[in-house]
């Protein structure tokens, strides 16, 4: 897929997503917990990461708080000040602070040694713009994702947390080109089902 072919993709979809009035934004949120309880393994996990739906995305808070509520922990992710796209996750508590990033969106405001790689997260639920039942994401195009999943290319399959990618069902699509850097996602959920991948 060619660069202008996933910007178009990536427009439309955004622009999809931005359509959905928030009535439907919380139906599908409330189905999104329903497919996101029935996930096999959630409940042995004790790390969850999530992200705090923005620009239309399909919204994991409903889930984030039934898991706070089971004693899990709960990360957000923060931008890493350097000159390549990085993330890394503060953990969210009842009297946390959040602090807008430069995007606007809210991050954790934690000191930086309770800071957590991707490798310390059991699971995590990941945005998207788009996706195929291959387990292939197209992201927002910052690269923030990518650049902090690459090190998971180099652990071995049991080593790695469980990558679920959350969308709207009308963000899939038959096929994304895999570039050389993206990892794929053990599974998609979405607001009809799950896809395991």
């Amino acid at each position: 897929m060619s660069l202008s072919a996933k910007k178009a993709l990536r427009d439309e979809m955004r622009a999809r997503r931005r359509t959905l009035s928030a009535r439907e934004q919380a139906i599908a949120s409330k189905s999104l917990l329903v497919q996101l309880r029935g996930l096999p393994g959630l409940a042995g996990g004790r790390r969850f990461a999530a992200y705090l739906a923005n620009d239309g995305e399909i919204n994991p808070l409903p889930m984030m708080r039934v898991l706070i509520r089971r004693k899990r922990r709960f990360f957000l992710p923060i931008i890493v000040p350097l000159r390549r796209p990085l993330l890394r996750f503060g953990e969210v508590k009842p009297n946390g602070q959040l602090k807008s990033n430069r995007f606007g969106i809210l991050e954790p405001q934690v000191p930086p040694q309770t800071v957590l790689q991707i490798g310390q997260l059991d699971w995590i639920f990941i945005p998207l713009v788009a996706f195929d039942l291959a387990g292939n994401r197209l992201g927002m195009g910052g690269g923030f994702y990518d650049a902090t999943l690459d090190v998971l290319r180099h652990q071995s399959h049991g080593q790695r947390p469980r990558l679920i990618g959350l969308a709207h069902e009308f963000q899939r699509v038959d096929h994304l080109d895999v570039d050389s850097w993206d990892v794929p996602l053990h599974g998609i959920v979405t607001d009809y089902g799950y896809y395991a991948c």
